[in-house]
C-alpha cells in the first residue's frame, strides 16, 4: 500500500500535465463535431456540407483545430489563466470560429439532391440491418453438464486472477512482499488467464453448435412429389 501512495506525487507532477496536453489536443475536435451536429441545424446551416461538396478535406475544420490550439496554449503562455482551465475557452473559441468559416466555405448553401441521396442510402442501410436482425439466430441456452462445468472453470480462474491482483496491490506493505506477491500473480495469474480463455471459447463453440443444430431441426423438410 505504501508503494501505491508513493506513486501519487509522480502521477500528479508528471502524468497530469501530459493528460492535460492530450486533452487539449482533442478539445477543438469535439467543438467542431458539436458545432456541426448541434448548432448548424438550429441556425440554418447544412450538416455534412463537406461530403455534399465532395471535398477531400475540410479547410474550416483543420484551420479551426489549429487556431483553437494556438488560442488555448497562447492563454497559458500569456499567463491569462491556469493551464488546467483552458478547455472551456478553447472549446467556445473553436465552435465560433468553425461556424463562421464553414458558413463562408459552403455550409450556408442548400444541397437538396445530395441530401436526398444520403437519405436514400440511410434507408437502404436500415433495411439491410432489419434483414440482418430477422436472420439473426437467438443463441440457445446450453444446459449440458459439460458446458456448466466450463462456465464454472472460466469464472473461477478469472476470480483467482482478480484475487491475486488485489493481493499484490493491497497486501504488499513492503518491497519484499510486493515482489513475492507479484511473482505469484505472474505465474498463477498467467495460467488462470489461459484456462479462462480456453474454457470460455470451448463453451461458446458448444453453444454455437447447439444453436445451429436447433435451427436445422426447425427448418421444414421438403419431400419430392410423386407425380407421374
Amino acid at each position: 500500500m505504501t508503494v501505491i501512495v508513493a506513486c501519487f506525487p509522480f502521477v500528479f507532477t508528471k502524468m497530469l500535465p501530459l493528460l492535460t496536453y492530450a486533452g487539449l489536443l482533442v478539445v477543438p475536435v469535439g467543438a467542431i463535431v458539436f458545432a456541426e451536429h448541434v448548432i448548424f441545424p438550429r441556425i440554418g446551416l447544412t450538416r455534412y456540407w463537406v461530403t455534399y461538396r465532395k471535398l477531400i478535406h475540410s479547410t474550416p475544420a483543420v484551420a479551426s483545430w489549429g487556431a483553437g490550439l494556438v488560442f488555448g496554449f497562447g492563454l497559458n503562455v500569456l499567463d491569462v489563466m491556469s493551464f488546467y482551465y483552458l478547455f472551456i475557452p478553447t472549446w467556445f473559441f473553436t465552435v465560433i470560429l468553425y461556424t463562421l468559416m464553414a458558413k463562408k466555405y459552403g455550409a450556408e448553401e442548400k444541397y437538396p439532391e445530395e441530401e436526398a441521396e444520403l437519405l436514400a442510402f440511410d434507408r437502404n442501410v436500415e433495411a439491410f440491418q432489419e434483414e440482418q436482425a430477422r436472420a439473426y439466430k437467438m443463441p440457445v441456452k446450453d444446459n449440458t453438464t459439460l458446458s456448466k462445468w466450463l462456465h464454472v472453470v472460466s469464472h473461477t480462474s478469472l476470480g483467482i486472477a482478480l484475487l491475486l491482483a488485489c493481493n499484490t496491490m493491497f497486501r504488499s506493505p513492503e518491497m519484499f512482499a510486493y515482489q513475492a506477491n507479484r511473482e505469484i500473480f505472474y505465474n498463477i495469474g498467467f495460467v488462470c488467464t489461459v484456462i479462462y480463455f480456453v474454457a470460455s471459447y470451448w463453451a461458446m463453440r458448444r453453444r454455437k453448435t447447439l444453436t445451429e443444430s436447433q435451427d436445422g431441426l426447425k427448418k421444414p423438410i421438403s419431400t419430392p412429389s410423386l407425380g407421374g
